[in-house]
């Protein structure tokens, strides 16, 4: 009887996983043409409110650029970038409020 209601409680319970990045467009590494929206996506749905990324240039300082957080998704909308490195730097967090971090660059080809 103890073992079926401790599995009952365990199968009940919530999974607890943390906002990881699945992938991005552009990815990371790649050298692209110069794109008009970079997209990220996340393992589940994130709190817009303490989410967020930002796009720097090749020297690290941060771009001016709009963004927004919906889903699963955090989306950067660049103007026209000239051609060299940059990085996306991002935080995420998930329902178990759990804050994930990272970047990932890429290059812009003429």
């Amino acid at each position: 009887m103890k073992k079926i209601l401790l599995l009952m409680l365990l199968a009940a319970s919530p999974a607890l996983a943390h906002a990881k990045l699945k992938s991005s467009d552009p990815a990371a590494g790649s050298h692209v043409k110069s794109p008009n929206m970079i997209k990220l996506i996340f393992s589940e749905p994130l709190e817009p409110a303490f989410s967020g990324a930002e796009l720097l240039d090749a020297a690290g300082k941060p771009m001016p650029v709009p963004r927004s957080v919906g889903g699963a998704t955090i989306t950067l909308l660049p103007l026209a970038l000239k051609p060299g490195a940059y990085k996306v730097s991002w935080h995420g967090v998930g329902h178990d409020t759990h804050r994930m971090s990272g970047s990932f660059g890429f290059t812009v080809v003429p």
